[in-house]
C-alpha cells in the first residue's frame, strides 16, 4: 500500500538548460526506498560483477556449443533428407541405407552432445558458480540451502 505523502520516484528534471540526464537524481530501487551511496562492501561489487560476467559468459559457451552440435547435425540429416532423397537410399551393407545409419548417427551425436554439456559444465561452469556462491553466501551461513 501507498501513501499520497510516500516520494517513491526521483524528482523531475529541472527546466531550462542543460537537462539533468538522472546522473544526479537519487537511485531508488524497486520497493522505493532510496539505496544508501556508501553501501557496506561497495568496493566488492565491481568483483562480483566480473565473477558474474565470466559464469554468464562460460555457461553461454556450454550452451551454444552443445546445442548447435545437436542441432546443426539434424539439420544436415533433414536437408540430406529433403534434398538428396537418392543418396540416403542408397544403400551401405545389406538391408542398412545410408539413410539409416546417419538417423543411427544422429542419436549417438545427440548423446554425446548431452554427455560433453554434463561433463563440460563440471569442469567450468559448477566451479565459477561455486565461487560466486560462496562469495555471496557468508560461511556457516544457511540462506538457500535444503534440507
Amino acid at each position: 500500500m501507498t501513501y499520497a505523502d510516500e516520494n517513491r520516484y526521483p524528482p523531475s528534471a529541472p527546466t531550462g538548460w542543460p537537462e539533468s540526464y538522472g546522473h544526479d537524481a537519487p537511485r531508488y530501487d524497486a520497493y522505493g526506498w532510496q539505496a544508501p551511496w556508501d553501501a557496506p562492501y561497495a568496493h566488492e561489487t565491481h568483483r562480483d560483477d566480473a565473477d558474474l560476467a565470466d559464469l554468464r559468459s562460460a555457461y553461454r559457451l556450454l550452451r551454444r556449443v552443445s546445442t548447435l552440435t545437436a542441432l546443426g547435425s539434424f539439420v544436415v540429416y533433414v536437408v540430406l533428407s529433403c534434398y538428396a532423397p537418392g543418396l540416403m537410399g542408397s544403400e551401405i551393407t545389406g538391408e542398412w541405407s545410408l539413410g539409416m545409419a546417419l538417423g543411427v548417427f544422429q542419436l549417438v551425436v545427440t548423446f554425446a552432445a548431452v554427455f560433453w554439456y554434463g561433463r563440460s559444465a563440471r569442469r567450468s561452469v559448477d566451479p565459477l558458480a561455486r565461487a560466486v556462491r560462496e562469495r555471496a553466501v557468508p560461511a556457516g551461513g544457511s540462506a538457500g540451502t535444503a534440507r
